[in-house]
């Protein structure tokens, strides 16, 4: 199993921010799961949030909450769920746009705002290795294992299929430079690459996966070299947590109880999924109950998720060093859930 060990530079960089990130915790008001003035069950507030690769999994939760009527029992209707393109396509969506909150990739939280001047992680989110697999056309004979890949397809730079292009290559003992990596713009644009004969594998959406066994041979499962993996948070602005903190607060207590939703009664959330995306309910059910046994979504922090996917980023030749003691921010999670900081950071906070 992977380990990550931060460098001395950035453990020094990190024990300093303390300091500073527990003065921001005392300073803003509220206790993580209280109401804020601005989230009022009785009146309210609409958003729209927007979320990498909704047709995938990162969607499902925030359907849950969405259909459920858990956001806005928290005093947020969240109107629409707005799909992102991944990686830093997704981020500017969240920056650019009139879109306050949404579920983006760690890889591109990084690259955008590594000091944290802009942004604030301020939920869970995607922490776990699942979907992320990577197939082969089962007629294509010459690609029986990842020791014969050459030229893989990831989605976007600054995505978590690029960090996990460059780490499971180097997990599995592939020397460097042997394969050649490909950009292919988003998932159905690596199936189109896959099938064209294009690359020898691309990751496929979990659905189509499901729904056609016998036209691709799975290659490179994410799960088998990473127990966790975070591919997305939920993120929004430094600015808009600071001036809409129930909002934030809400959403959270929303979506993690969403998640407990899932675990319980997984057949609803794929009803609701298949829905969405026009999926049959039975391959919808098969996406929910595997991603749901990997705890694949969470509502609170996960250190060792943070860690394997920084590896990833670290590889890709980024040359950012993030300060992830001011990026996560955990005064905004429900109180049931781990309020965990990255290692090096000051452990658990409280209310």
């Amino acid at each position: 199993m992977f380990t990550s060990f931060p460098s001395p530079r950035r453990r020094a960089r990190r024990r300093g921010s303390i300091a500073v990130a527990v003065a921001l915790l005392v300073a803003l008001t509220g206790c993580a799961g209280d109401p804020g003035p601005d989230a009022d069950p009785a009146a309210p507030v609409t958003i729209d949030v927007t979320v990498s690769a909704a047709a995938e999994i990162y969607s499902i939760p925030w359907l849950v909450a969405q259909k459920q009527g858990l956001f806005e029992k928290y005093g947020v209707i969240v109107e629409n769920i707005v799909p992102g393109k991944g990686g830093s396509a997704t981020m500017r969506t969240l920056l650019d746009g009139n879109i306050p909150i949404g579920e983006v990739s760690y890889p591109s939280i990084v690259q955008a705002d590594p000091t944290g001047s802009e942004l604030r992680v301020v939920g869970g989110g995607t922490q776990g290795p699942y979907p992320m697999n990577f197939y082969a056309l089962a007629s294509n004979t010459r690609i029986n294992s990842i020791q014969d890949v050459r030229r893989w397809a990831y989605t976007r730079p600054n995505s978590a299929t690029d960090a996990l292009s460059q780490l499971i290559p180097k997990l599995a003992g592939i020397p460097e430079g042997r394969i050649e990596r490909v950009s292919s713009g988003g998932i159905g644009e690596g199936l189109a690459l896959l099938e064209a004969g294009s690359v020898d594998i691309a990751m496929l959406p979990s659905i189509v996966a499901e729904q056609r066994p016998d036209d691709f041979e799975l290659i490179a499962s994410s799960p088998e070299y990473l127990e966790r993996f975070l591919q997305s948070t939920i993120t929004t602005t430094k600015d808009y947590a600071a001036s809409h903190p129930g909002v934030v607060r809400a959403i959270n207590a929303g979506y993690t109880e969403a998640v407990a939703s899932i675990d319980a009664n997984p057949r609803a959330a794929a009803e609701l999924y298949a829905e969405y995306s026009g999926f049959d309910v039975e391959a919808a059910l098969k996406v929910v109950e595997r991603a749901a046994a990997a705890r694949t979504w969470g509502g609170g922090f996960d250190p060792a998720s943070v860690a394997s996917a920084q590896a990833g980023v670290e590889l890709s030749g980024s040359d950012r060093d993030p300060d992830l003691c001011t990026l996560f921010d955990p005064q905004f999670l429900p109180a049931e859930v781990d309020h965990s900081l990255p290692d090096g950071c000051s452990g658990t906070s409280s209310s």
